[in-house]
């Protein structure tokens, strides 16, 4: 990662801390943005389970964004938003938007090492 990112925004959940018999079995998922003097946008993801292998991705961006910019829900696999020990959370949906408006959503799964875009808009004038 460049040295000259930063860091704007992370979240760190735990989809079983509830569950889990021992420290060691606890599972946490962890989103990360960071954002560069270019105004380069880098979404970082990564977590401490075997099922899933870190991943990011950059964003190209013409302006600062911060906090409230970025948001992220996070769902179980069935799309739930309430988590059961059946039924862990293990997507992130990581959107960043500009005056309300937004320009780049992601899903992260974190049970199958993937990422989809749902929506990467970025229309300037």
């Amino acid at each position: 990662m460049d040295q000259e990112m930063k860091l704007i925004y992370e979240e760190t959940i735990s989809p079983n801390k509830e569950y889990a018999e021992s420290e060691e079995d606890t599972v946490n998922y962890n989103v990360e943005v960071y954002q560069g003097k270019d105004y380069k946008i880098l979404v970082n993801a990564k977590s401490n389970s075997e099922f899933f292998e870190s991943l990011q991705y950059e964003l190209e961006y013409d302006q600062e964004i911060i906090e409230s910019d970025i948001a992220i829900e996070w769902t179980t696999l069935m799309g739930n938003s309430k988590a059961t020990e059946q039924d862990q959370i293990a997507i992130a949906y990581v959107s960043i938007s500009e005056n309300g408006q937004v320009f780049s959503e992601r899903k992260i799964s974190f049970g199958n090492k993937a990422i989809e875009i749902i929506r990467d808009t970025i229309n300037k004038d």
